[in-house]
């Protein structure tokens, strides 16, 4: 399997051939599989970008599946086909991590929709235009504006931030508007492949270099030449290939795995962190000569409750995109649930109201969705619409942004919140993550943040 391919999971041999079809035409490498025990072999030997699986199949189920590639590969997108009669396990499927829906029947633009929104993109169509960034909230916008005016340069630019804030698409962002966007924009994530295969995927390897290296393959700085690579979750790269990243950024040239060639690359670095690489630099954990080259620019992308602004345009446009791929155009959001909404403190960023969303789709029986069908963590049914501006949310009120007490301590009922819904599954930290909209690695992090000041006693 190539590791540029897409895994397809389909026991229906007509169905399985069906969508094989529409990816042939829709240039759409992949592998498809007709159990999710050889998908799993296939995917652990090399991670692919995106996994698409049906509920339904002989011996593992899809939702096994997930769990499975969920625990080895926590940032590896997976999207379920499903039927109406199905919508239960979907909200399932999405709780344990499964990013996206199909929902059967679909149309094939339907299909290659959802897979345009987590293939990475590779194109370098010359007469591409940029892509929307939804940027209502003055916090955002200055951050666009600031994305703009780097896109100029060819520096290095690290961009930091929360789990789930949407640092890959001011990413592509600065790709889109700079001298290279008629170039190749390749995205890695740090966090979603194994150590092992780390390097290869980074710098290629030749036929030979190791175990399964039936023929030569190119790295990612080797399809980035003359575009962007953006490195995400960069705070997660071994110390030791921290290294020979370095080398590649002082020296523009690679050499594959096995091999002894040296290749010249001419790549513009964006890389991008929840940690505090600085912090990491002072604990021996990151390389600080490194930390100065990715660091040229540094851009902070603030959470979703500090640009409440961008919280409804975001939500419109994916009720409009996800009711789309899931047959519910023309959904709308009532009243109670844009209060709800604008309300709570958002402790997944854009992420968790992604989740909230898809999920919110698949629950609603009605035309217009409604505060219970947002599910959201903490809410109290019976207390929507209460109080001065504000819904209550599991023991702590959250104003709506320009009414009084609109300057709470956000950070304060982020903790809170986390620390109530870790209490409401009894600790299951991979559990509290799904309900947050968190990767485990965020959480872990936000627990030592908090243990740190003194504010709880986290055993690990």
């Amino acid at each position: 399997m190539q590791s540029n391919s897409i895994v397809l999971v389909e026991d229906d041999d007509d169905l399985r051939e069906a969508i094989c079809t529409t990816l042939r035409l829709g240039g759409v490498a992949f592998a498809a599989f007709p159990r999710a025990e050889e998908a799993l072999v296939a995917i652990e030997a090399s991670p692919p970008p995106l996994v698409i699986t049906d509920f339904r199949l002989p011996g593992m189920s899809g939702m096994e599946l997930i769990t499975k590639v969920r625990a080895q590969m926590p940032d590896l997108p997976v999207v379920m086909m499903t039927a109406f009669p199905d919508t239960q396990l979907a909200v399932q499927a999405l709780k344990l991590g499964a990013r996206d829906f199909l929902i059967k029947p679909f149309l094939p633009k339907q299909l290659l929709e959802v897979i345009e929104r987590y293939l990475p993109k590779t194109d370098s169509a010359n007469d591409r235009a940029p892509s929307t960034v939804i940027a209502a909230d003055p916090a955002s916008l200055a951050v666009l504006e600031r994305c703009h005016r780097v896109a100029k340069t060819d520096a290095s630019v690290l961009l930091t931030g929360q789990s789930g804030v949407g640092k890959d698409v001011f990413a592509r962002r600065i790709h889109e508007v700079s001298a290279r966007k008629n170039q190749s924009f390749v995205a890695i994530n740090c966090a979603a492949i194994p150590d092992t295969l780390l390097e290869s995927t980074l710098f290629g390897y030749e036929k030979g270099a190791f175990t399964g290296a039936t023929k030569s393959q190119a790295g990612k700085f080797e399809q980035a030449n003359g575009g962007t690579l953006f490195l995400d979750e960069i705070g997660e790269m071994p110390k030791e290939l921290q290294a020979k990243l370095l080398r590649v950024l002082q020296d523009r040239v690679v050499e594959r795995l096995g091999g002894n060639r040296s290749i010249q690359c001419d790549v513009r670095i964006i890389s991008a962190t929840n940690q505090d690489l600085a912090k990491q630099v002072k604990q021996g954990l990151f390389r600080e000569d490194l930390f100065f080259r990715l660091a040229v620019i540094n851009i902070p992308i603030p959470p979703l409750r500090e640009r409440t602004g961008d919280i409804m345009p975001l939500a419109e446009a994916m009720l409009e995109r996800y009711g789309r791929t899931m047959g519910r155009l023309g959904m709308r959001l009532n009243p109670d649930a844009i209060q709800a909404l604008k309300a709570y403190p958002w402790p997944g960023n854009v992420r968790e109201l992604e989740n909230t969303i898809q999920r919110a789709l698949l629950i609603s029986e009605g035309p217009g969705i409604t505060a219970t069908d947002l599910e959201l963590p903490g809410l109290e049914p019976d207390s929507v619409a209460k109080g001065p501006g504000g819904i209550n949310f599991a023991g702590f009120s959250v104003a709506e942004p320009g009414t009084p007490g609109g300057a709470l301590d956000m950070a304060s009922v982020e903790r809170e919140h986390i620390l109530r819904v870790l209490a409401q599954v009894d600790g299951n930290r991979r559990k509290a993550a799904e309900i947050l909209g968190l990767s485990e690695r965020g959480l872990r992090y936000k627990l030592k943040a908090y243990s740190e000041a003194g504010d709880i006693n986290d055993q690990g």
